[in-house]
């Protein structure tokens, strides 16, 4: 069961462990925020006081590395995906508290809405249209049902008062779309600021109107507070930094972008809906978290709890798969490694098939073998040097459903997809017998110290 309750838990900890950097006052919103996050991430976590003048502060690159999740967690690396594939099948249902108790309603805005002036949002790139919030959790309202959805959204500032919002064809988009249809303003609530482990629960590929706060739940083995918004329906985590009510306001539509995105290109201009802000919550002095939306930290955000969604749906399929991988170069989103035990000829293929069914975002698949390791990106490049024909093992499928935002793509969100089955032949196991040098028994490694010095006096001699 995991100690951090919170974000400023989780800053403890990284600070206690030499992972927090602390900036000097008054580092630009404007570009420069980023560009330190982007200098350390993967290292260390950056906390940046009076970030442009401004009173609130600004931390980013709190999830540098897989390990850092498991020690999160409170588990070894391998423990990881089981324990979210675990979470998904034995959600936690909330704990309702009243407003009054929650941290995230110390302080509250609901006249003269300014959101610059009460947040220090930052512009992140060159060609950015503006400011965006890149670390708000969008928590959506199902108004047919009386359900929530979680999910990171991105969203640029139009106004004073007015958020656009890229929403993609998943459940919030749904739920915009059904509220459309009553001619009803969707409520939403945004917050920022949060223990990670909710932050990782948002990007699960769960059901439809399964609320991704219970899998944060689960995984944390205890309840999370909730609390009711004050402007609206929806529930959200009560120790929040940092709270923005409102409602996607139906039919209407704001030119937003261009944006670089995570696969770090930019998207260009588009028509989108947007968020009439009704209120603004934080704690009395709040923390302001911003996420490198093309970095390091975004890739294990966004592809461990991918990963455990997809192996959940592939073993139901394929039990003799082992473990799978969004790797890093693939953008924790395009790129699926998969370990598996081969048994039949031709399952390779089927795998790579479910694979593509399981998240369209996919665009290449790879299987190997259960002696890779799919953490080395070289052990995988051998597999297929050694075990792939692109005669035989080469599946192709053309004009996929893909991600919108992959620049490669066409406009429709169209792509190619690609598998490979960089896997042994069955039934020829000598041929692929790997050569290795036996280990034997009193091999003592001090010995080195004594034939360095036998070469020494070699030379002296």
């Amino acid at each position: 069961m995991s100690k951090v309750n919170n974000l400023r838990d989780w800053l403890d900890f990284l600070y206690s462990t030499g992972r927090l950097v602390c900036l000097q006052e008054g580092i630009a919103l404007e570009y420069d925020v980023l560009r330190y996050i982007e200098q350390f991430e993967g290292r260390q976590a950056c906390f940046f006081p009076r970030p442009g003048g401004h009173d609130v502060p600004i931390v980013g690159g709190l999830l540098g590395q897989r390990q850092w999740v498991a020690e999160l967690l409170e588990l070894s690396v391998d423990e990881i995906l089981p324990a979210f594939q675990k979470a998904l099948k034995t959600p936690l249902d909330w704990n309702v508290i009243g407003q009054d108790s929650a941290a995230v309603h110390e302080v509250t805005h609901e006249k003269n809405i300014d959101i610059k002036k009460i947040l220090p949002i930052i512009t992140c790139h060159e060609r950015d249209g503006g400011p965006y919030i890149t670390s708000g959790l969008v928590h959506g309202l199902n108004l047919e049902t009386g359900k929530q959805n979680l999910s990171i959204n991105r969203l640029q500032i139009q106004g004073p008062d007015k958020l656009s919002i890229l929403m993609l064809p998943r459940d919030l988009f749904s739920y915009y779309q059904a509220a459309e249809k009553l001619d009803k303003g969707l409520p939403v609530t945004i917050t920022i600021g949060h223990d990670p482990v909710v932050e990782l629960a948002s990007q699960a590929i769960a059901p439809r109107d399964l609320c991704e706060l219970t899998i944060a739940g689960a995984l944390k083995q205890r309840c999370i507070d909730v609390v009711k918004s004050y402007t609206n329906d929806v529930f959200i985590p009560a120790d929040a930094e940092i709270a923005i009510e409102g409602f996607i306001i139906p039919h209407k539509r704001v030119l937003e972008g261009p944006f670089g995105e995570f696969p770090k290109y930019y998207t260009g201009q588009d028509l989108l809906p947007y968020i009439s802000i009704t209120c603004i919550t934080h704690r009395r002095r709040p923390i302001y978290r911003v996420n490198n939306p093309s970095g390091v930290e975004n890739v294990v955000i966004g592809g461990i709890p991918r990963e455990s969604s997809i192996l959940e749906r592939m073993q139901l399929n394929f039990p003799n798969v082992l473990a799978v991988r969004l790797t890093t170069g693939g953008l924790g989103r395009y790129h699926l490694v998969i370990k598996m035990i081969k048994k039949q000829y031709g399952e390779a293929k089927n795998v790579i098939a479910c694979a593509f069914g399981c998240h369209y975002d996919l665009k290449l698949v790879t299987v190997v073998d259960e002696d890779i390791d799919i953490n080395d990106a070289e052990q995988i490049e051998w597999a297929i040097a050694t075990r792939f024909q692109a005669s035989r093992d080469l599946v192709v499928i053309q004009h996929g459903l893909g991600s919108k935002l992959d620049p490669s793509g066409d406009k429709r969100g169209l792509n190619d997809k690609m598998g490979l089955d960089a896997t042994k032949y069955l039934g020829d196991g000598e041929r692929f017998y790997v050569s290795r040098i036996p280990s034997r028994l009193g091999l003592e490694y001090n010995r080195l110290e004594k034939d360095s010095r036998a070469f020494i006096d070699y030379l002296k001699t």
